[in-house]
């Protein structure tokens, strides 16, 4: 699955901020685009098939990166205040 590389920026930045116009906004020019039209472009992405894929695995990443609980955080810490 090849994307183009704004594509893939538009993947990464709508991961990251989970706003599709936002991330539209970051991977493309829209400078002189009305907010109405960044929306819609946005929204023809997201129903783009390879970018539906590509956005399921940077989720899948993101998760397991992020996959810590506050008792994770506790039982990290505990060694540490016991000097």
């Amino acid at each position: 699955m090849k994307l183009t590389p704004k594509q893939e920026k538009f993947c990464l930045a709508y991961v990251e901020t989970g706003n599709a116009s936002e991330a539209y906004r970051l991977a493309y020019s829209c400078d002189r685009m009305k907010a109405e039209t960044i929306h819609v472009k946005a929204s023809e992405l997201l129903k783009h098939g390879k970018i539906t894929v590509r956005l399921k695995e940077l989720r899948a990443g993101h998760v397991g990166r992020h996959n810590i609980t506050v008792d994770d955080l506790t039982n990290d810490l505990i060694p540490d205040r016991q000097l």
